[in-house]
């Protein structure tokens, strides 16, 4: 059976779709690995119009799920969504929705479980790696500093 490079192309993305939602850029990308090079934008069109591409509700569910209580930092969580494809600004507006101006009230859970309950008795080195473990999970200096009632460099901040 002789199918055309766009029948199989569909196909393939249909295949790639079952198995989890993507970006279009992401689908563009697996078209492309895939040697479908050719076909790939005429593909991430039809699956947009079908509407199993969509890039704005792609964003808000990995938002709500990279930003959900005890995981990431807002700034870690746009990262992420830009890395798949995602414009930043519509990254950003994804997050903030997702987080819901709590960043504060989440950031202090997951200091609170990394220290046991005992966020007030740690010295200042335990501190001072629990700040470091904040920022890299993504949030700012400044929601670091009101949570730990430390100082943080927030220079990267502004």
């Amino acid at each position: 059976m002789n199918e055309s490079p766009q029948s199989r192309a569909r196909a393939r993305a249909l295949r790639i779709l079952a198995a989890r939602p993507r970006t279009e850029a992401q689908m563009r990308e697996r078209l492309v690995r895939a040697g479908f090079a050719d076909e790939a934008d005429g593909v991430v069109a039809w699956l947009r119009e079908l509407r199993y591409l969509d890039d704005a509700a792609f964003a808000r569910d990995r938002a709500a799920s990279l930003t959900a209580v005890g995981r990431l930092g807002p700034r870690l969580a746009e990262r992420r969504l830009v890395a798949a494809g995602i414009a930043p600004e519509d990254a950003r507006r994804a997050v903030r929705e997702a987080i819901g101006g709590d960043e504060i009230a989440r950031c202090r859970t997951i200091a609170q479980r990394r220290a046991r309950g005992e966020l007030g008795k740690l010295d200042p080195r335990e501190m001072a790696r629990l700040s470091r473990f904040l920022l890299g999970r993504g949030f700012s200096g400044q929601t670091v500093s009101a949570v730990l009632r430390v100082y943080v460099d927030d220079a990267e901040d502004r």
